[in-house]
Formats: C-alpha cells, sequence, structure tokens
C-alpha cells in the first residue's frame, strides 16, 4: 500500500515538473503547454487538428462563461449558411474571418454606431410605437435580444396597421464597387427570438444588379429561435455587389435584430 502511495506522488510530481506535453512529438515548444505535430513517422504522412465540428444550435448549448475567452468551434451549419471557425470573446462568438478584427480590408460597413460607410434604404419606413410593441427602428435595446452591443435594427409585431398586413419588411443596401477586391465577402450578424409559422427571414445578394435569388435563413415554427453571422463569398467576376435583408413577422412576443452589415476582403 506504501509503495502504490509513493508511485502516485512520483508520477503526480512528474507531471508538474513537465509542464509542456506533445502530441506526434517528444520534443514540445517550451512555449506551449501543449504542441500537435503535423507527422509522427518522420514526414511521409501528414494530419491536421481537428477542432469540435457543430451547428449553431449545437454550439449554444455550450455553458460558457465569461471565463472563457478563446474557446474555439468549428461551425459547419449548412442550414443557416455558416462554415467558419469561431471562438468565444467573453460575451459572444465570432467567426476568425471577421472583419472587425485586424487583418481585413473593409470597403463599406453600417453597424447603426459609429461605423456607416454603407447606406441603405428601409421599406416601409421607420415606426416605433412601445405601447403595442410595433418596433420597425434602429434601437439600441430589444426584449430577449442580446447579441448586439450599440445600436442595431430590431423588429417587433411587424404585421401590423401601421404598415399594413403581410408586409415584407426590407433593409436594401447600395451597390458597393468591389472590382479592386479578389475575395470579397459580405456579412452580417443576426438575433431571431421565437418565430412562428408564416415568420421567416431570409435575404438576396445581387450581383452587377442581377437577383441571385432569396435564400431563407429561419423560416418560422413553434417559437424557433437563432443567432449568428452569415458570411458569403462573392465570385471574383463581381464589380458591384449589394445584398436585401427580407424580414416578415406577427406577434409582439417575437423579437429580431441585424447588425454590423459590412463588405471586406
Amino acid at each position: 500500500m506504501k509503495k502504490s502511495y509513493l508511485l502516485i506522488v512520483f508520477l503526480f510530481l512528474k507531471c508538474i515538473s513537465y509542464a509542456q506535453v506533445g502530441i506526434g512529438t517528444t520534443t514540445p515548444s517550451p512555449a506551449s503547454m501543449l504542441e500537435v505535430s503535423s507527422t509522427s513517422d518522420g514526414g511521409t504522412s501528414y494530419r491536421g487538428f481537428m477542432p469540435p465540428v457543430m451547428t449553431i444550435a449545437q454550439r449554444d448549448l455550450i455553458n460558457v462563461t465569461t471565463t472563457d475567452v478563446g474557446l474555439l468551434v468549428f461551425i459547419n451549419d449548412s442550414v443557416v449558411g455558416v462554415q467558419c471557425l469561431q471562438f468565444y470573446t467573453g460575451t459572444t462568438w465570432v467567426c476568425t474571418d471577421d472583419p472587425s478584427y485586424l487583418g481585413f480590408t473593409v470597403f463599406v460597413a453600417q453597424d447603426f454606431d459609429a461605423t456607416t460607410s454603407w447606406n441603405y434604404t428601409l421599406s416601409p419606413m421607420t415606426y416605433n410605437v412601445p405601447a403595442l410593441e410595433d418596433i420597425w427602428e434602429v434601437v439600441g435595446i430589444l426584449d430577449n435580444i442580446t447579441s448586439f452591443t450599440g445600436n442595431f435594427l430590431g423588429c417587433s409585431d411587424l404585421d401590423n396597421p401601421i404598415s399594413g398586413p403581410n408586409v415584407n419588411h426590407t433593409i436594401t443596401f447600395d451597390n458597393v464597387d468591389i472590382s479592386t477586391a479578389t475575395a470579397a465577402k459580405i456579412s452580417f450578424d443576426y438575433d431571431i427570438f421565437e418565430f412562428d409559422t408564416g415568420d421567416s427571414v431570409s435575404y438576396e445578394l445581387f450581383y452587377d444588379d442581377v437577383g441571385q435569388g432569396v435564400t431563407t435563413i429561419l423560416t418560422g415554427n413553434n417559437n424557433a429561435s437563432l443567432r449568428g453571422t452569415l458570411t458569403i463569398n462573392v465570385p471574383t467576376t463581381v464589380v458591384n455587389v449589394r445584398i436585401t435583408v427580407i424580414i416578415n413577422q406577427n406577434g409582439n412576443e417575437d423579437k429580431a435584430g441585424f447588425d454590423n452589415f459590412r463588405v471586406f476582403e
């Protein structure tokens, strides 16, 4: 029994004294806690590192806290069109190709705060009737919409006497010249809360003023909620690009918000 105890203590102290761990290598960098080698057989075969792969809905089941800064996952969500490596900032999940981080050329952007170079048109005109919770306007806060910092486009009970019944609400952005770009992208953030049957969020891209067809982000059904960042690669042959986001929604318990529209590479 005494020998077993001493062996456990020895192994524990050995783990403490040797802080670096190597996978595929016996000489991990002393600057790292973990080093994963691309090969373990002298260079005749190679392998990559596979982070956890999941949908946005699965990611949102992770019980993250403010101390989990840097947590990594790979989002592969064909339903909402998101495919990127994401990290947790302590408050939200961000794609590593998000242009708000250094290393990207931003052609235009609209965050409804300090960065407003991408002009847009709202249809119908804005309105905000707090007593009825009829909202189609840039706001700073909206019940159950928690993804954004600062102002964003807020939506609540869009089927109402002000706008009329069954009226699609759209935000349409101006054309952007991307003739100098080699790998342009369009991106925006969305937060959709408890959309029911008949509610929907979709978008349409326009390449050189030619519509590319409407793509659905969410079709409402039984309080469906979804949040994330949509990033779309633009073909290199395109000179001018723009986007229209289309929202159809009824009921003051259902909310949606949109923010951080940008064209970048």
